[in-house]
């Protein structure tokens, strides 16, 4: 724990506590406006009923917070690790009079904390917020109840899972080429791939598909894990 203190004072923390305000306020702007959409167009919901319903806004909802933290989250593993063992601060980092591996998995345990904790209550948020605001006045003609919230909360737990899953891989992938940009763009990639899959599959899906990556984000893990003790060596 206190070598995740120390990695929480090392990081200027304003600008991903900022993005986490924003994700899911811009999560919220989206399914509102999707909410809307109907009352500009009815013919909208002649072609496609499924947006008339709550189930496939907070879909939306989950994606979008999903992407937003999982993004975030790869971002700032790049510049808590990759900017760690670069060729500048390699001699720093490895001098720590700790193990490499302790040093190492608190600075991935920080970032999956941040980040994980980030997107449930984002999404709690965002779902909360539009809850109220449908209790209040009411933009789709679909049967609105608190189970529909309780509902959800499979799915927040299960967007910690992908998060978490999902930044590891970009990480690997970025930290292979030694470049940031490359592992936000896998994230991006990654998410637009789940994305497609969850409107396509529904919840089961979902379910599948965050357990196949979060197994292979411990396994990325523990890989990684093998290449910073080399570089001890």
């Amino acid at each position: 724990m206190k070598l995740i203190g120390l990695e929480m004072k090392k990081i200027a923390l304003t600008p991903y506590l900022l993005a986490s305000v924003l994700i899911p306020l811009a999560a919220l702007a989206l399914i509102d406006l999707l909410a809307y959409a109907p009352q500009i167009d009815p013919n909208i919901l002649a072609t496609d009923p499924e947006m008339g319903t709550y189930a496939f806004l907070y879909v939306i909802s989950f994606i979008i917070n999903v992407t937003g933290f999982a993004c975030m989250n790869t971002a700032m593993l790049g510049k808590v690790i990759m900017e760690s063992y670069n060729d500048n601060y390699i001699p720093l980092t490895l001098s720590y009079p700790v193990s490499r591996k302790k040093v190492f998995w608190a600075k991935i345990v920080f970032c999956e904390l941040f980040c994980g904790v980030g997107v449930f209550i984002g999404l709690l948020l965002t779902n909360s917020l539009f809850f109220v605001s449908e209790s209040v006045f009411s933009l789709v003609k679909d049967t609105l109840s608190f189970t529909t919230i309780v509902n959800q909360l499979p799915l927040m737990i299960v967007s910690i899972m992908l998060v978490v899953s999902i930044s590891l891989i970009a990480l690997a992938i970025g930290w292979w080429r030694n470049s940031l940009a490359l592992a936000i763009v896998s994230a991006v990639v990654l998410c637009s791939i789940l994305s497609n899959l969850v409107t396509v599959g529904g919840v089961e899906v979902i379910l599948a598909i965050s357990g196949i990556l979060f197994f292979i984000g411990v396994l990325v893990v523990l890989t990684l894990t093998k290449k910073v003790l080399r570089l001890e060596a």
